[in-house]
């Protein structure tokens, strides 16, 4: 789990602003994001502002959205399993669809 920034306020549109402590190239929309206690709030959708001090737009899944501001928030580490395709090696037959 690592740093991303503090929750600032919510935007007309719903979305929680995130300030980011320190940019990071990694950091990308899409990026799921938590809380202290590896609690879920959302995806971050753009990042906004300079890249000296930015700024994330994230989509939450919290109802309860008065509560979190000034909480710090993390990036989410889902442990999922990889999709990666298998190594077939040359004993190995491919099953092919026949038309």
């Amino acid at each position: 789990m690592e740093l991303l920034g503090e929750i600032l306020h919510f935007s007309k549109s719903g979305r929680l602003i995130v300030k980011i402590y320190k940019y990071k190239p990694f950091i990308k929309p899409g990026m799921s994001i938590s809380d202290d206690q590896v609690k879920y709030i959302g995806k971050i959708s753009e990042l906004l502002g300079p890249v000296d001090s930015p700024y994330a737009s994230v989509i939450s899944n919290i109802q309860k959205r008065n509560k979190l501001t000034g909480t710090k928030v993390f990036i989410y580490e889902n442990p999922r399993k990889s999709y990666r395709s298998k190594s077939y090696n040359s004993k190995t037959k491919i099953k092919r669809n026949k038309k």
